[in-house]
């Protein structure tokens, strides 16, 4: 008798709950989609349609290209130097940091048209 038992827990388990997460909008993002949900809901028929199914569309919309430009926002100007240093090394074999930035302050380095350094992409 004890399998019946394990096999009803067993498939309470397996019954996989929608996991609901909240995250922050900003007030401009909040703001666009509460435009587009109203623009979507203003029909004759159907049910409304639900923020999280606006969301899941546009997150499948996002290209390789789209992640690539995403990444670049969150670059500081440090990150930029480091992702070039890591390029000319690359290209050139190492070289420290110091004597990198020494090349590039002295002008013996021109990042926007030295062949020798490409831009990470």
């Amino acid at each position: 008798m004890e399998e019946p038992t394990n096999q009803q827990s067993e498939t309470k388990k397996s019954l996989v709950k929608k996991k609901q997460v909240l995250k922050k909008l900003d007030p401009e993002t909040s703001r666009l989609l509460q435009a587009i949900k109203d623009k979507i809901n203003k029909k004759s028929f159907g049910r409304k349609i639900k923020d999280y199914e606006i969301i899941a569309k546009g997150i499948s919309l996002i290209s390789a290209e789209d992640i690539q430009e995403l990444q670049e926002r969150t670059y500081s100007e440090k990150d930029r130097l480091g992702l070039a240093h890591d390029s000319y090394q690359k290209l050139n074999g190492k070289i420290g940091l110091d004597v990198f930035i020494g090349k590039l302050l002295r002008g013996e380095l021109n990042l926007k048209s030295d062949p020798t350094v490409h831009k990470k992409t």
